[in-house]
């Protein structure tokens, strides 16, 4: 009997030593947001006669943040389509652009061969997207060709 108990002993103690300890991590995940708008045909204004229409577009997610490091990417899908073609792009001689600060995406269009143009009579759907990202500068002596090197810059696993 002696001798059953004393093995049992020692895998009790073995057990019993052991310990889970939990390690609380916080990392920051640069993420991508989007958001889809419509814009109206009355939404489109014009301030040079007709050459250029702008349409401005209130988005407060677009921060300073992610104004200064991220990025904003502004695609378009007229009514009747299913797909977004990312601007900058011409369709039938017109060209569409966009431009974005704090706050804001700016959407416009003029002729490629600069005429009086007219405002689109259909509804545009604008797809906006807000990319987070880590400013590279911030890491300038990562060689950004060893993976294993990139990986533990940005804590990746």
């Amino acid at each position: 009997m002696k001798i059953l108990i004393l093995p049992l002993a020692l895998v009790a103690f073995i057990f019993s030593s052991c310990r889970k300890e939990e390690i609380t991590e916080v990392k920051q995940v640069d993420q991508a947001f989007s958001a889809v708008y419509n814009i109206s045909p009355g939404d489109w204004v014009s301030n040079d006669g007709g050459y250029t229409y702008s349409v401005d577009l209130d988005i407060p997610e677009l921060d300073n943040v992610i104004y200064q490091q991220g990025a904003v990417l502004t695609y378009l899908s007229f009514s009747g389509t299913s797909y977004y073609e990312a601007l900058p792009q011409v369709f039938d001689g017109i060209t569409y652009g966009a431009i974005h600060g704090d706050g804001f995406v700016s959407i416009d269009i003029s002729a490629l061969s600069g005429n009086l143009i007219d405002p689109p009579g259909q509804s545009i759907s604008a797809k906006i997207i807000l990319i987070d990202a880590t400013r590279l500068a911030l890491r300038p002596n990562i060689n950004f060709r060893n993976l294993m090197e990139v990986e533990r810059a940005f804590g990746i696993h």
